[in-house]
């Protein structure tokens, strides 16, 4: 990779860390009930004080670090394999997350479906791992409020089988309640959306990635093709948000580029697969996000 890539690379990284701190600033405003002046004249304020942002960091750190475990995992699976890749590119956006998520390129095939595997299912499990801790953070640091029956309004989160698990295990029967969860669980939240994202068995996304090395060219293709039908249905049914993914996917390209097979994948790589099929029902909420009417 070009010095120039990697000052590239270095700038975004910088730019979606501060725009992670702005989201993480928002939401420590109203979970910690900043005594702000004005929540309209948020970014004045900051600009007189810096130091708020600070408070940020509760959400920026953790969905930074993430987001990076993620990335690295597959480059260093990608080195492990003679792969020609570049450092993580990060993608900074105003959006309700701070961030598009990162991603790598690379520059040379893979030589075999092994490799394949290997860098596919390295950044799904590497990111998870770093998810769970940070969403037991998280939870233990969130307020547990008695069950809202009327009033206002709000944003309400999807849960993942994941973070049901967690919670009940963390909370207990406080988690009968209303729980307002901290900027660090909200930020293991996006940890577990990503990584339910990724693993979609589609083209050249990490899941495309196993679903070929599983299964080959003809079953990939097929599962593909299906799961994007799957995202169209709940697109439709369920939340806007998936037909959203559904056409990205099939932009970017629903066939895996060919892949020498040279050999069936080892029983250690098949149970890792497996793996990899829990960690994706862990992570996935038909249901991502609702505003709800209390």
């Amino acid at each position: 990779m070009t010095r120039r890539g990697k000052v590239l690379r270095l700038f975004l990284f910088a730019l979606t860390f501060l725009s992670t701190l702005l989201v993480g600033l928002e939401y420590a405003v109203s979970y910690y009930h900043l005594p702000l002046e004005d929540p309209d004249l948020l970014w004045r304020q900051v600009a007189a004080a810096p130091s708020l942002l600070c408070w940020g960091l509760w959400y920026a750190i953790p969905v930074m670090a993430i987001l990076l475990v993620h990335e690295l995992g597959h480059y260093l699976a990608c080195r492990r394999h003679g792969i020609i890749a570049t450092w993580p590119l990060f993608i900074p956006a105003p959006t309700l997350l701070g961030t598009l998520g990162a991603f790598i390129r690379i520059h040379s095939p893979f030589p075999n479906r092994r490799a394949l595997f290997d860098v596919g299912v390295a950044g799904p499990l590497a990111g998870f791992l770093l998810t769970v801790p940070v969403l037991a953070v998280g939870i233990g640091l969130s307020r547990v409020e008695p069950v809202l029956t009327g009033g206002g309004g709000g944003l309400r989160l999807g849960e993942p089988l994941g973070l049901s698990f967690l919670t009940k295990i963390i909370l207990g029967q406080a988690a009968t309640g209303t729980v307002w969860i901290h900027p660090t669980a909200f930020a293991g939240w996006v940890g577990l959306l990503a990584t339910a994202f990724n693993l979609f068995p589609i083209g050249q996304l990490d899941g495309g990635h196993l679903s070929y090395a599983v299964l080959g060219q003809k079953g990939a293709a097929i599962l593909s093709v299906a799961a994007v039908l799957g995202l169209a249905a709940l697109g439709t049914f369920v939340w806007p948000g998936w037909l959203v993914w559904a056409l990205m996917v099939t932009l970017l390209g629903l066939r895996h580029p060919w892949v020498y097979a040279d050999r069936r994948l080892d029983r250690r790589r098949l149970i890792l697969a497996a793996i990899a099929l829990l960690v994706f029902t862990l992570s996935f909420a038909p249901l991502p996000i609702r505003t709800d009417l209390f």
